[in-house]
């Protein structure tokens, strides 16, 4: 029987198990499950004066050093003056075998690699920001070097880490195929970074050109300073191009986060409407705009013209100031705000990224800058499709400017002055490209308007609905015109058949067909159609519409030929032997038609009747 613990010895035991000391983890793994080898003797480091030491000789020539073993919570304490050595050695093994030491979003002064050579000398790889990138041993983006195992004996290694500052990130080693894995991260992060932040920046100036919304350019101001701001955090090293430029970097560090900051206290203070409603908050907001601006200038001058604390200090003030005056003007009103405040949480866990991973709760910083980016964008996201929201009554102002302008009300057609630009536009192009295409122009029978109040509405309904009818016969590329009063015309662009042109003919007539007996009324919807169809030569658009309405006046009224063409020369088609074409028949071809094209019934209408 088991004995039942008590009380005070479990808490006991849980005390011990978080009191434990860290346990030794000689290096970082890209994967919880990599494949790792078993060191023969673990990682050790020791912090000497800078410059005091060399060689790994010089190292050991002094005496035993108090060598400290390297576990998941050590901060190898490199500074200004003093350097960090490492020592590891690699078992032999029956063939030699290649792994590669990352120090993954490392941006130290420099790091060192000294091995044994054949001679028994010591070989040297260096990388960092004191060396030109294409001097690295290997010319990656982050500091790497390339080990190898002996047969005969263990392969020592000595790493020299030169840094200002301590070193957090925990060096990698990986195998040839995790390595290229995790190097192939970091242009999966960037690519990704630049496609959604560009797409957010169009996305804002389409917004601008709609709405005429100044608001929506600072918002991009935003993006664009944000999307900056978050390369130079995960390293994007593009412009060290020579020894010691890895200034540049640290100094656009500072300056987007300048901007950035100010670029966002500007859009809250315009996007929240303090400057109207909560006159001293807008001037606290411009206040940190100005602040913000000036220490971005600074920057950019000197590094050193204020001090690191104090910059850190002013980016949270601005935080917590921008932050709270969306909460203070959301309890006092304005709690729509509450929608832009919720956007900022997103931002704000990608600044706390790299935190995330020094805390141990991300394994590899690449995972955590990758999951920074997506977080960023979520928080722009929903800051944009909240302004799109509120932006939706001038959007849809200025859509139905351009709509009166082009559309006539009635039936939902475009107006007859496009009709000009739009057919020469189209002819030319068929003419130079030697393709057909179909110009279809329909008259609407026993229609004409009316004095009586009630008829008019009846023709204004019954208008309307063959606007729709039209409108869902026609392609995106093609045109439909309410040409004249009871006359349409349709644009049909080419490439395109004879047979297809039909087609379309033929849904047309089919949907005021089954709309005259679903209303009971068999005349309102008798459409007359000439289509001419082929490749222009000489003759001009008007003429062909010329043609098309002499071909309309010689039709005979009544259940004949509904469909006519006219020949490519202008002239009317010879009409077919069935000159006299029932209702029924007509109903029956149509039907069969649909049955045999998929496309024309694509809404699954019912059967005619």
């Amino acid at each position: 029987m088991f004995r039942r613990a008590s009380f005070p010895g479990f808490w006991l035991v849980l005390l011990a198990i978080l009191l434990q000391p860290g346990h030794a983890q000689d290096f970082g793994r890209l994967y919880e499950d990599s494949v790792t080898i078993t060191l023969s003797e673990p990682l050790t480091w020791v912090a000497v004066p800078k410059g005091s030491v060399n060689s790994p000789d010089a190292l050991t020539a002094g005496g035993p050093r108090d060598f400290q073993p390297y576990t998941g919570t050590t901060v190898l304490p490199t500074s200004r003056d003093q350097d960090v050595w490492a020592t590891f050695s690699l078992p032999p093994t029956e063939s030699p075998q290649t792994w590669f030491i990352r120090l993954p979003g490392q941006a130290l002064v420099r790091a060192s690699l000294f091995s044994r050579g054949p001679q028994d000398e010591w070989l040297v790889q260096a990388a960092g920001e004191s060396i030109a990138p294409a001097a690295w041993t290997l010319p990656t983006r982050v500091p790497s070097f390339e080990l190898q195992t002996r047969r005969d004996r263990a392969q020592t290694y000595y790493l020299r880490f030169e840094n200002n500052r301590p070193l957090t990130n925990r060096p990698m080693l990986l195998s040839p195929v995790e390595y290229i894995n995790g190097a192939s991260r970091v242009g999966v992060v960037i690519g990704l970074m630049w496609g959604m932040f560009s797409v957010l920046a169009a996305l804002s100036i389409a917004a601008f050109v709609m709405a005429r919304n100044r608001v929506f350019l600072w918002f991009g101001a935003v993006v664009v300073t944000l999307m900056f701001t978050q390369l130079v955090l995960i390293g994007y090293g593009s412009w060290r191009m020579w020894p010691d430029s890895a200034h540049l970097n640290q100094v656009m560090g500072w300056v987007s986060a300048g901007l950035s900051m100010a670029a966002g206290a500007w859009f809250c203070a315009h996007a929240s409407y303090a400057r109207s409603g909560h006159p001293h908050i807008f001037k606290l907001l411009v206040a940190v705009t100005a602040g913000s601006l000036l220490m971005a200038v600074m920057m950019a001058i000197r590094q050193d013209f204020i001090p690191r604390d104090m910059r850190n200090l002013w980016l949270g003030i601005a935080t917590v100031t921008i932050l709270g005056s969306l909460v203070w003007m959301s309890l006092r009103g304005q709690a729509w705000n509450l929608l832009l405040l919720l956007g900022t949480a997103p931002i704000a866990l990608a600044a706390l990224a790299r935190i995330f991973y020094n805390a141990g709760w991300v394994m590899n910083i690449e995972a955590a800058r990758a999951a920074g980016v997506l977080s960023a964008m979520v928080g722009l996201l929903w800051v944009f499709f909240v302004l799109a929201w509120r932006s939706r009554a001038a959007l849809f102002s200025n859509h139905r400017i351009a709509a009166l302008a082009n559309y006539d009300p009635a039936s939902g057609l475009m107006l007859p002055r496009v009709v000009e630009n739009r057919l020469a536009q189209m002819l030319l192009r068929a003419h130079r490209r030697r393709s057909e295409c179909g110009i279809m122009l329909l008259r609407w029978l026993d229609q004409a308007p009316s004095p009586d109040e009630l008829n008019d509405h009846k023709r204004s309904v019954a208008l309307s609905r063959i606007g729709e009818i039209l409108r869902r016969s026609a392609r995106d590329m093609d045109t439909v015109v309410r040409y004249e009063e009871n006359l349409f015309l349709m644009l049909i662009e080419g490439p395109v058949n004879r047979e297809a042109v039909s087609e379309v003919s033929t849904k047309i007539l089919a949907d005021c067909i089954r709309l005259s007996d679903k209303l009971d009324e068999p005349n309102a919807f008798n459409l007359h159609i000439a289509i001419w169809h082929g490749t222009p030569e000489h003759h001009t658009g008007q003429q062909i519409i010329d043609s098309l309405k002499t071909r309309l006046r010689r039709m005979s009224p009544g259940p004949r030929r509904y469909v006519q063409f006219v020949d490519p020369a202008g002239e009317p088609a010879s009409v077919p032997a069935e000159e006299g074409l029932r209702r029924e028949d007509l109903v029956a071809k149509i039907n069969a038609i649909e049955v045999s094209h998929p496309t024309l019934h694509q809404d699954k209408p019912e059967p005619l009747a």
